[in-house]
């Protein structure tokens, strides 16, 4: 595989040519916006968006770290079983 790159504007019409690729190949385009990025300000719209919809956020630390127990313990039997067992 062989990467080209380009950095090239896309006119009004949405429209761009590029020339120097190879001819009767498939090819994979990729179009990257490289705007302005607030890493902080998207991070803080992922966690409000994960605290609407994760269901720990409805719980309290308790029901979250019973749920939690539960399941390191179910994932302990499910990986060494009665391996241990007296």
């Amino acid at each position: 595989m062989q990467t080209y790159h380009f950095n090239e504007i896309v006119s009004n019409e949405g429209v761009i040519t590029l020339s120097g690729l190879p001819a009767y190949k498939k090819v994979e385009i990729v179009v990257m916006h490289p705007e302005p990025y607030d890493f902080q300000e998207e991070m803080k719209r992922w966690m409000d968006d994960l605290s609407q919809r994760h269901p720990f956020a409805k719980m309290s630390k308790e029901e979250v770290l019973k749920r939690l127990r539960q399941t390191r313990e179910k994932v302990y039997d499910e990986l060494y079983g009665d391996m241990y067992a007296d």
